[in-house]
């Protein structure tokens, strides 16, 4: 399972990291909160994409 931070600022998301452990995540959710920077910092799961056969 791969997680990914997602910034939502002025309506726009945008995927800035992306790891396959949640705690790492959060540091980084933690590290955009502190450094007071705008925007909006969410952790979500990201999806496989299945290849069509």
């Amino acid at each position: 399972m791969m997680y990914e931070l997602v910034i939502e600022y002025r309506g726009v998301e945008t995927s800035v990291f992306a790891h396959e452990d949640k705690r790492v995540v959060e540091l980084m959710r933690q590290r955009h909160v502190r450094s007071l920077t705008p925007g909006d910092a969410t952790i979500r799961e990201m999806t496989e994409k299945k290849s069509a056969k």
